[in-house]
């Protein structure tokens, strides 16, 4: 036996302990037979007991329940605000196809002309077309020089 763990029986003994609460111990000291095991979880439980860290804990647990609460409150908005816009966009493209019949037609044909030009802005981008730094930054400093003294 450890001697941790036999100045705790001891203790327990003296204040009268049952001898089914000795038991729990004695069972662990097969599984832990490690002296540095036992050591960390006395050294464990010693923390936890230290009121500076029982307070950071609860500290804890309550910022942890605002997050959560928080972050129900804001999914509950986004939800709110995506369905105010669906409906904002629902009546606009209603209303506007009342006030001129052929105006859908035409802001659907500039949506697509926005999608494709994109979609290739974005192909361009990925496909390597950088342009050198040095060039731009000195072609942009140019300009700018002359408009401040054109000024």
């Amino acid at each position: 036996m450890n001697t941790t763990q036999a100045t705790l029986a001891a203790v327990l003994l003296a204040v009268g302990v049952h001898t089914h609460l000795i038991a729990a111990p004695a069972k662990e000291t097969g599984a832990a037979a490690d002296p540095d095991h036992a050591r960390l979880v006395a050294a464990r439980k010693t923390t936890l007991e230290l009121p500076e860290i029982a307070a950071a804990e609860q500290q804890a647990k309550a910022d942890r329940a605002l997050t959560t609460k928080a972050y129900a409150e804001y999914k509950m908005a986004r939800k709110r605000s995506n369905d105010s816009e669906a409906a904002y966009r629902k009546a606009y493209d209603e209303a506007l196809g009342k006030v001129d019949p052929a105006a859908p037609a035409l802001q659907e044909k500039e949506r697509a002309a926005f999608r494709e030009r994109m979609l290739k802005s974005r192909t361009a981008k990925k496909g390597g077309a950088k342009k050198p730094a040095a060039k731009d930054d000195e072609a942009d400093d140019e300009p700018a020089s002359d408009e401040k003294d054109a000024e």
